[in-house]
């Protein structure tokens, strides 16, 4: 078993705006460094459509208007929790699972851990991803999410 990515921060913001801020994933998402649209087409996604809803499903809209699956949310416990199916444009049965979990430390501040888990979802792709979103989520969580919860 492949060890989970774990990335915990401290955001300066409350539980529920953190919560809401993650959900909000197209206003955060840096699409330009990372889409699959750059890939596919050479050029970056349009917008990233988030239904944060149980089932909703994820996806990028490419710069050429075709639509790829980055995953769906299995469990949203409001302004505590997300666990959802990630596998950004590989097919919906080679995926791997992203928990968010949001504690609040202050009225204003909020702990986020986001775990990313079952590599083996990933089937033979499993070393490959692990080794790209090690600092990915460093880029993508840590900085951008992190900015956006700051703004």
């Amino acid at each position: 078993m492949l060890d989970p990515i774990v990335k915990t921060i401290e955001v300066p913001c409350p539980q529920k705006t953190a919560y809401e801020v993650f959900l909000d994933m197209g206003s955060w998402w840096p699409l330009d460094k990372r889409s699959m649209s750059i890939m596919r087409v050479g050029s970056p996604a349009k917008r990233l459509v988030v239904d944060a809803t149980v089932g909703g499903q994820i996806h990028e809209v490419a710069a050429d208007d075709s639509e790829i699956l980055w995953g769906k949310f299995n469990t949203l416990e409001p302004h505590t929790h997300i666990e959802m199916d990630f596998h950004m444009g590989l097919p919906a049965d080679q995926t791997g699972q992203v928990a968010i979990k949001f504690t609040p430390l202050t009225a204003n501040s909020t702990q986020v851990e986001l775990t990313h888990f079952n590599w083996e979802g990933y089937g033979d792709m499993a070393e490959m991803m692990i080794q790209g979103y090690g600092g990915s989520w460093d880029l993508l969580f840590v900085e951008h999410f992190g900015a956006a919860c700051a703004a």
